[in-house]
């Protein structure tokens, strides 16, 4: 007569000796192109400071995070601002940081996994800014679209509710403005 625990034993031992792979969750890649931006920028202004429109050469360092269009408005209003001083006017774009809603920039981030929307994903970016011994915390959007099989920024949207400059706005709609002046 069979013991009645050796065929339990016997699966218990097969499954020790042959474990079978977890399920490893997908790989956010738009998440990971949405933290390299961040993370890229975030050297950039210790290196280089960005105010306001990031010049050619700061705007190369970073624009390969960019979808094309989004690349290409920003060198419209690359043009659009050197246009307005050669004219004397107001030079637009040329105080704060354009890359969050806060004009004086961040101190550190992080960014959840991002969800499906109608234009691709979108992630919520936390962002940090200790000046003077306070801390200030805010969430914005960035919003990734794939191009040519890579994801890539399409816009970063304001959300912080102390910018009222920016509330409700996003990085396109801040710059794609033509005329500026």
């Amino acid at each position: 007569m069979a013991k009645p625990f050796l065929p339990l034993a016997v699966s218990l031992s097969l499954l020790l000796a042959f474990p079978v792979d977890a399920a490893k969750p997908e790989k956010d890649e738009a998440r990971d192109v949405a933290v390299r931006f961040f993370e890229d920028y975030a050297a950039l202004q210790k290196s280089n400071k960005v105010v306001g429109l990031p010049n050619i050469q700061q705007l190369d360092a970073i624009s390969q995070h960019f979808i094309p269009k989004l690349h290409r408005i920003f060198y419209i209003s690359l043009r659009e601002q050197h246009r307005c001083r050669s004219r004397g006017k107001a030079t637009p774009w040329t105080s704060g940081d354009l890359f969050t809603s806060n004009d004086a920039g961040f101190s550190s981030f992080t960014i959840e996994p991002s969800i499906t929307t109608q234009l691709g994903r979108q992630a919520t970016v936390h962002f940090r800014l200790e000046k003077d011994g306070k801390t200030q915390r805010w969430d914005d959007e960035v919003i990734l679209q794939k191009e040519n099989g890579q994801w890539m920024i399409y816009d970063i949207e304001y959300h912080a509710p102390f910018a009222t400059n920016k509330a409700g706005k996003s990085l396109k709609s801040v710059i794609d403005k033509n005329p500026a002046c």
